[in-house]
């Protein structure tokens, strides 16, 4: 507990700030409220940096690129308000399934494969893996698909696994949290959908 507590004090900023932001940013993603969008962004380049001090390249690109995808679906769903027809929960049809799974299974082997090469990645293929799920949820969130919690929740057991292995225990609490916000998030949207 003493260690918890001390690594507690010494938390840089950048990790507090992605924090809140990440946690601000999911619960507004299950309310589908703008605002999650900028909160999203905030939260995911405090990350870049902190994967990359932490040795997770993956993950540092994953966010990378995750600041792309917010963007995207910051402009999608402010255009759903416009000319545009809204965007609504919906479930991700059959002939995605392929690609989704073929882009997770080719993003952890190509990627756990690259890092493995570049060398000082802990934990290679699992930080692939992981990343590429998290791309495809982030993916599924900026289209509203009620999918995207199975895979938030897959890729964020993955990485507190390793960071629970390295020690970052501020991380640990806050991907525990990330991982009760999808519960959340699938109950929330699956309700609509069944309305």
């Amino acid at each position: 507990m003493d260690t918890f507590l001390q690594q507690l004090a010494a938390t840089p900023a950048v990790e507090w700030i992605g924090a809140v932001t990440g946690i601000t940013g999911v619960w507004l993603s299950i309310k589908e409220k703008i605002l999650a969008w900028p909160s999203f962004i905030l939260c995911y380049a405090c990350y870049v940096y902190i994967s990359y001090d932490f040795g997770l390249p993956a993950l540092m690109g994953m966010n990378i690129v995750f600041i792309g995808i917010s963007s995207y679906g910051w402009a999608k769903w402010t255009r759903s308000g416009n000319n545009e027809a809204k965007v609504h929960v919906s479930t991700t049809t059959h002939s995605h399934w392929p690609r989704v799974i073929a882009f997770i299974c080719t993003g952890t082997i190509g990627l756990g494969w690259l890092l493995t090469q570049s060398g000082g990645a802990i934990q290679p293929y699992a930080d692939a893996f992981a990343a590429s799920c998290g791309l495809t949820a982030q993916w599924m969130l900026s289209r509203k698909h009620i999918e995207t919690w199975i895979f938030w929740l897959i890729s964020n057991v993955t990485y507190l696994i390793l960071f629970a292995l390295g020690g970052l225990w501020p991380t640990v609490v806050l991907f525990t949290l990330f991982i009760g916000l999808a519960i959340k998030g699938w109950r929330d949207w699956s309700r609509q959908i069944r309305a």
